[in-house]
C-alpha cells in the first residue's frame, strides 16, 4: 500500500515538473508586448545601441505598428546585379522639376570655366558612362581630430561637429607626385569647421517636393554630403578625384562626399543601415532593400527615395526614407520634406557655397556652382528672391512675398553672378 502511494506521488510530481520545464506559449513570453527592435523609450537620455543620439517622441511622429523587428527584417546577404564598370553619367541632368534619375536643382546654371577636375580620367567611357573600378583615388591615409555628436531635444535632431572624418583621408592639396593629379589637382586643404545644425526629429512631407542646393545632408561620420554635381554641373563622383573613403575639400576646408563614402560601414544584413540624414530630416539609408539587392533609380521615386517599414527613434514605423545607390544623382534628387537648412558651408548657413572646388580658392563656393550669388553689398540675397526665379529664365516677371505685401520684379543676376534672383521692379540691384 504503501508502495502505491510513493508511485501516485511520484507520478504527480512529474507531471507537475515537466510543465514547469515546457516553454510558454507564442505570445506568452516575457517580452510580450514589447517590440524587440525597440530603443530607450521616448524622454530618455540612453543613447541607442548605434548611435549616440536621444530619441523623443513627438505629435508628429509616423504611425507606429504592433510588428516587432525580426518580423520586418530579413536576414538576407547583401547581393547586387549592378554593373560599376559601365555607371551612366550624370552631366547635365539637372531638372526644373523632380524627375527620377535627376537633380531637381535650385540652381538653373553653372560655371563652366573652372572647379572640379581639369582632365577626362581614363574610366570615363566613350558611350556616357563610367567605370567605377578604373577610378583614381587620392593617395594618403590622414587621422583627423573628429568630434560628432547626435541629440534629440524636443522635436529637433540636433547635430554639432566639426566636419572632421572618422575615418583617414587622403593628402590634400593633391601632391604632384600623386598619379590622380594628371586628373584633378585640388589644391584645397581640409580644415576644422564648426557645424551646428538643427533638424526635424519626426519629418513630415511637403506639399510639393523641394529643389537640392549644392549641400543635401550630414552623414553619420560628421560630414557634410553635396549633392551629385560639381561646380560645371558635371557628375562629381565620375570627374572629380576623391580619396579612398570619397571625399575631398572644397576652397574653405569643408571635407565632403557626393556619394555614400565606402568608410561608412552597413554592417546590416536584408536592409541597409541609417547612414545619415537629409536636410529634411528624413533618413538616408544604404545601397540594400528589404530582400539584402542592391537598389537603383527604378526602385526609387523622383526624390531617390520610397516608403516602407523601417526602425525609426527605436520604433517599427512605415516612413519615407532615402537610400544611396551607385546611379546617379547617388543619394538625394530633391527634398521629401522641407529642408531646415540648405547649406552648412555657407557663410551664415545661407543658401549653398562649397559647390565643386573652387581651383582659384575665394570667400566660399557659390549656390550657383562657381560664381557668387552675393550683391555690391557684398550680402547674400535674401533667400525668397533666389526660390522666386527657380526654374524661370533671365527677364521673366516673379514675385516675392514679404510680410507687408507682394513685391513684383523680374528675375535677373547680380553683378558677377549668373544666379537668377527677382528684382523688384524700378528697385535697384541686390
Amino acid at each position: 500500500m504503501i508502495k502505491n502511494k510513493l508511485f501516485v506521488i511520484f507520478v504527480i510530481g512529474s507531471i507537475v515538473l515537466s510543465s514547469c520545464l515546457l516553454p510558454p506559449p507564442p505570445g506568452q513570453g516575457p517580452n510580450n508586448g514589447q517590440n524587440n527592435g525597440a530603443q530607450p523609450a521616448a524622454g530618455s537620455n540612453q543613447p541607442t545601441q548605434s548611435q549616440s543620439q536621444v530619441q523623443s517622441t513627438v505629435s508628429s511622429q509616423p504611425a507606429e505598428t504592433s510588428a516587432s523587428a525580426e518580423q520586418i527584417h530579413t536576414d538576407a546577404n547583401h547581393h547586387s546585379d549592378v554593373d560599376l564598370t559601365n555607371l551612366e553619367l550624370g552631366d547635365g541632368k539637372a531638372s526644373t522639376s523632380p524627375q527620377a534619375g535627376y537633380v531637381f536643382s535650385c540652381m538653373t546654371s553653372f560655371n563652366n570655366k573652372g572647379g572640379g577636375a581639369g582632365s577626362p580620367g581614363n574610366w570615363l567611357n566613350n558611350d556616357g558612362t563610367w567605370d567605377a573600378t578604373k577610378k583614381a583615388v587620392i593617395d594618403g591615409s590622414v587621422s583627423w581630430p573628429h568630434s560628432f555628436t547626435i541629440s534629440v531635444q524636443g522635436d529637433q535632431r540636433v547635430f554639432t561637429g566639426n566636419d572632421l572624418p572618422d575615418h583617414p583621408t587622403g593628402n590634400f592639396p593633391v601632391s604632384s607626385s600623386d598619379d590622380a593629379y594628371a586628373y584633378d589637382r585640388n589644391p584645397n586643404s581640409i580644415k576644422q569647421q564648426s557645424i551646428s545644425l538643427s533638424l526635424p526629429a519626426n519629418p513630415v512631407a511637403a506639399a510639393q517636393p523641394n529643389c537640392v542646393g549644392g549641400e543635401v545632408g550630414i552623414m553619420l561620420s560628421g560630414v557634410v554630403i553635396f549633392s551629385a554635381f560639381d561646380a560645371e554641373g558635371r557628375d562629381a563622383p565620375a570627374h572629380e578625384v576623391q580619396d579612398n573613403c570619397d571625399g575631398h575639400p572644397q576652397n574653405t576646408g569643408f571635407y565632403h562626399y557626393h556619394s555614400l563614402s565606402d568608410c561608412i560601414v552597413d554592417n546590416a544584413t536584408g536592409h541597409s543601415a541609417l547612414m545619415g540624414y537629409a536636410f529634411d530630416g528624413y533618413g538616408i539609408y544604404g545601397y540594400y532593400g528589404e530582400n539584402g539587392e542592391e537598389l537603383t533609380n527604378a526602385d526609387l521615386d523622383t526624390c531617390h527615395g520610397h516608403t516602407h517599414m523601417i526602425e525609426w527613434n527605436g520604433k517599427m514605423v512605415e516612413m519615407y526614407h532615402y537610400h544611396a545607390t551607385h546611379e546617379f544623382p547617388y543619394v538625394v534628387g530633391c527634398f521629401h520634406g522641407n529642408p531646415a537648412v540648405r547649406a552648412l558651408s555657407a557663410p551664415g548657413g545661407g543658401q549653398q557655397q562649397g559647390q565643386g572646388q573652387d581651383q582659384q580658392g575665394g570667400q566660399g563656393q557659390p549656390a550657383n556652382g562657381g560664381q557668387s550669388t552675393q550683391g555690391r553689398n557684398g550680402q547674400q540675397p535674401p533667400q525668397e528672391t533666389i526660390d522666386a526665379c527657380v526654374g524661370l529664365t533671365a527677364n521673366t516677371a516673379c514675385t516675392v512675398t514679404t510680410p507687408n505685401g507682394t513685391i513684383s520684379g523680374t528675375c535677373g543676376a547680380p553683378p558677377n553672378s549668373s544666379q537668377l534672383i527677382c528684382i523688384p521692379a524700378g528697385g535697384p540691384r541686390p
